[in-house]
């Protein structure tokens, strides 16, 4: 996928990194937004890829995660999401701004948005 990118002109940065709990090898407050769709499946990331996104994302900057609703219950990787979400609430770290469900997301599952602002 990172060919077929370079072949679109638009992107600047090309990153293949483990994204996970460690620190990936990016600057802090690099970028204004990170958008992730399907990166919460089975086999794929886990919650405890969050704080690298925010670290990531300049204060006043968004991240914008998408996902099939029914991988919240079902899926080991994301079934604490929302709790970890809520806790880097807590912690000040991010803002939610919405949370949306899309009937129809993906092959008839229905789907969550989420919209958080970087603090």
């Amino acid at each position: 996928m990172l060919d077929v990118a370079k072949t679109k002109n638009v992107y600047r940065n090309f990153i293949k990194e483990f994204l996970g709990p460690n620190r990936l090898g990016i600057d802090d407050d690099s970028y204004d937004a990170v958008v992730g769709s399907g990166l919460f499946a089975t086999g794929h990331v886990k919650s405890d890829c969050l704080e690298q996104l925010i670290r990531i994302v300049k204060p006043g900057g968004v991240i914008c995660l998408a996902l099939r609703e029914n991988r919240l219950q079902t899926n080991e990787g994301c079934k604490d999401l929302e709790s970890r979400m809520a806790a880097l609430q807590s912690e000040g770290l991010w803002q939610q701004v919405s949370r949306e469900l899309f009937p129809g997301y993906a092959s008839g599952d229905d789907g969550v948005v989420y919209l958080y602002r970087v603090l």
